[in-house]
């Protein structure tokens, strides 16, 4: 009796386990035959995937031939009197034009500033952000931005340029007024500091000598016929004495490395290569007339299907 009401459930667990199995051999036929038919369209139109190419090709080495080459350069600095933001609308608002001739407007291209990125939250800068999302408020940018550092961009039809922009550029930021007027403060309070350092650490000195030689003398008391010796703990400067010298060792190194308003971190280089090279142009047309070209092969390949479908949508709509 058992066997008998136990062979329905048995029945249905192996057609169930049947209709599964027929379920996933149907998905791998159909992929196949997906994969298949993909493989052959690319087959059957290879010679007009390669026409495409070779037009791209060809597009990319007219426009080389026809655009001017340009070449770009970075420039990254750190201000010591106004911060990084102000710097970089500055130099983003400047009107550059009356700083140059005419034929020296002809061979420059771009001049702009913008953030350093830390990608990795490590505290080092890893990228140059784009100078066309600077106005797009994007909160991710924002964040991995360095309030610190500024980098400077140009870009340039002749390299000969960047050494005379350099030069610009930094007259134009150390002559505004703000700025001269917080350097001088700021080299003014350094100087100021350095004898007050000096006085800090001889007294600190002197103090130390004192505790040592004189405040450190045993104390005796006298207990019968017992004489107790103590002794005063002693306090250590030393340390306090080793963090004011650098402190003035610090102070002195900026008054004499870092008297200018901007510390240039990393200066233009010359570029031996330039952006808009004829290979890199070659590459993008031709990216671009595969693209179109796959678009143009696959509406002419699959037509009849297209046209049959813009019918039948017509007479739903009727």
């Amino acid at each position: 009796m058992s066997e008998n009401k136990n062979t329905p459930q048995e029945i249905d667990l192996i057609e169930l386990f049947s209709n599964i199995g027929n379920w996933f051999g149907k998905q791998i036929n159909c992929l196949f035959n997906i994969v298949l038919k993909v493989f052959y369209f690319f087959v059957r139109n290879a010679l007009w995937f390669a026409l495409f190419i070779v037009l791209g090709i060809i597009g990319g080495y007219i426009s080389h031939k026809v655009t001017n080459l340009y070449y770009h350069s970075e420039m990254i600095g750190y201000s010591h009197t106004i911060n990084n933001i102000e710097v970089i609308q500055s130099i983003n608002n400047w009107n550059y034009t009356s700083e140059f001739t005419e034929d020296e407007l002809e061979k420059i291209k771009t001049i702009g500033a913008t953030y350093l990125l830390d990608i990795n939250g490590d505290g080092n800068w890893d990228m140059v952000e784009d100078l066309k999302n600077l106005d797009k408020m994007d909160t991710t940018i924002m964040k991995q931005r360095i309030y610190g550092k500024f980098c400077i961009l140009v870009e340039v039809f002749d390299t000969s340029m960047i050494a005379k922009i350099n030069t610009k550029v930094i007259d134009y930021l150390s002559k505004n007024k703000r700025v001269i007027e917080r350097n001088q403060i700021r080299l003014q309070q350094m100087e100021e500091i350095i004898p007050k350092l000096k006085n800090e650490i001889a007294e600190l000195d002197s103090l130390k000598r004192m505790e040592y030689f004189e405040k450190n003398k045993p104390t005796t008391a006298k207990l019968g016929d017992m004489i107790l010796l103590g002794e005063k703990e002693t306090k250590l400067y030393h340390q306090d004495v080793l963090a004011l010298v650098r402190e003035q060792q610090k102070i002195e190194r900026d008054l004499f490395l870092n008297k200018d308003p901007f510390e240039i971190i990393l200066d233009f280089s010359v570029p031996t290569k330039e952006e808009n090279n004829v290979m890199a142009l070659m590459i993008t047309f031709a990216k671009i007339s595969l693209l179109l070209g796959f678009l143009v092969i696959l509406f002419f390949d699959q037509r009849k299907f297209i046209i049959n479908q813009l019918k039948k949508s017509k007479e739903k709509i009727i």
